[in-house]
């Protein structure tokens, strides 16, 4: 068997002459009698859970092929800038606004699907978000959604549940195609949505940590940065000539526009200490979906752009007592419930304890986010072997602003009045040398492992591309 793997470009070349110009106009029912109607099947989104049950609306386009495998000019449904709307009539069928019958003279039939539209009480979303497009190529070969830009929590409004976290504004890209074949039951068209996003899941422990060493880490904020955030999915496909038979390709395009950084920050921080273990830095809704794509990992000197995770965070010593051992000032702690606590970082200058000070500290990453797979990063901080991270690049107050709400007050959790919050910056060392971009903020960087996983479908089982719901 040959397999021809061509760009739908090429096959319009090819068939330029021969079938540029056909169109469907010969329109008529299937042997049933039925109009066009799709059973789709969606799998489980971790970030905005997306299923069949709470699936909106989606656009649907469709095509003829020529018998060796170009598409046609026409459009069967939709066109050259939108899909057709199907809408939900029952449990598990989407019919089209307008009723559209198999064509007598179409052995074979092309169909995308797209949306982001889910079931949100008694309202449904958009099949697309404001800006973004869906348009063909001006060949009418490829298909494609354009201007795509994952979704950011609004700062400027009110916390959810005391954080401000991307995840919760971002919802899944579903696309699909498919190419079905007259029979005599073509009306049903089953649709099998793909994942078209990366889902990204930040977490962080203090691995093997004995209890004689006594850091915590309090984090407010983690963020992904340095990813692309405007995209385009291009949707062709290849033609296996022999078996006569269409396979999709999906392919995304992306750049980075601006200040890219995806991710949460919490009123009042996340303590991580020696009893806490994989705790998500993301928020509640535990992730965010991402463009795929592949990261190189942020090098000051070879890479300043590449990717990196960001925290913002401190940490302390935490001691049994109201005093330290040998000295009697009690000006360099903060005493509360019991224990005593010193800042270990950010080293302000005094070497005090400021409760509102935190700073930013970073991780390097290098990966290759795909389509449909789910990354957990899990850090290590202030490990048995593990420092608090190295110090990243400074932000322009313009880029702190896409970080932290303006409302910054800090509440101490130690007790004690509001302030607002301090953002602490590198350090000058006792000996008088200066802490330097890329240098550790301790003795150690933050280690982390990164588990690749599939999504995994309503009913709990792994989500394999090419089920199909009937």
């Amino acid at each position: 068997m040959k397999l021809e793997s061509l760009s739908l470009a090429m096959i319009a070349a090819v068939l330029a002459t021969s079938c540029a110009n056909e169109e469907l106009v010969d329109v008529n029912p299937d042997v049933q009698g039925n109009a066009l109607h799709f059973s789709p099947m969606v799998g489980h989104s971790r970030a905005i859970e997306t299923t069949v049950n709470n699936l909106g609306d989606f656009a649907v386009v469709a095509k003829g092929i020529h018998p060796h495998g170009g598409v046609y000019t026409s459009y069967l449904i939709g066109g050259a800038k939108a899909g057709e709307k199907a809408t939900k009539e029952g449990n598990s069928t989407w019919t089209l606004e307008n009723s559209v019958y198999w064509p007598s003279s179409m052995e074979n039939v092309v169909f995308w699907a797209y949306t982001t539209s889910r079931v949100v009480g008694t309202a449904t979303t958009p099949i697309l978000p404001n800006g973004v497009e869906f348009g063909f190529n001006e060949s009418g070969t490829t298909p494609s959604i354009s201007n795509f830009t994952p979704l950011k929590a609004d700062l400027s409004g009110a916390d959810v549940a005391g954080q401000w976290n991307d995840g919760a504004d971002q919802t899944d890209l579903l696309v699909s195609f498919v190419q079905q074949s007259r029979t005599t039951s073509a009306s049903n068209v089953n649709l099998n949505f793909d994942h078209a996003l990366s889902q990204i899941t930040i977490k962080a422990q203090s691995k093997d940590k004995l209890a004689s060493d006594h850091r915590i880490v309090r984090i407010k904020g983690a963020w992904v940065v340095n990813t692309n955030n405007k995209a385009v999915l291009s949707a062709g496909f290849e033609w296996d000539d022999d078996a006569k038979k269409a396979t999709s390709n999906n392919k995304w395009t992306g750049s980075i526009d601006g200040f890219s950084a995806y991710g949460s920050f919490f009123k009042e921080p996340i303590l991580l200490d020696n009893a806490t273990q994989n705790v998500t830095l993301l928020g509640s809704e535990s992730s965010l979906m991402l463009v795929p794509q592949k990261l190189e990992k942020w090098n000051k000197e070879s890479k300043p752009t590449g990717a990196y995770i960001l925290l913002l965070c401190r940490v302390e010593l935490r001691h049994s007592g109201t005093a330290h051992s040998g000295s009697a000032s009690l000006d360099d702690i903060e005493i509360y419930e019991g224990n005593h606590y010193h800042q270990q970082f950010p080293v302000n200058a005094n070497q005090l304890y400021d409760a509102s000070e935190y700073g930013f500290v970073c991780v390097p990453i290098e990966s290759n986010w795909e389509m449909g797979k789910r990354y957990e990063y899990t850090l290590d901080i202030c490990g048995a072997a593990t420092g608090a991270g190295i110090y990243p690049p400074d932000f322009s107050s313009e880029e702190t602003d896409k970080l932290i709400p303006s409302d910054k007050e800090f509440s101490n959790p130690l007790g004690g009045d509001s302030k607002s919050l301090v953002l602490g910056k590198r350090p000058v060392a006792p000996e008088g040398s200066k802490k330097e971009v890329g240098d550790p903020v301790l003795d150690a960087p933050i280690q982390f492992t990164v588990a690749v996983k599939e999504w995994i479908d309503a009913e709990g089982e792994e989500w394999k591309p090419g089920v199909e719901l009937r």
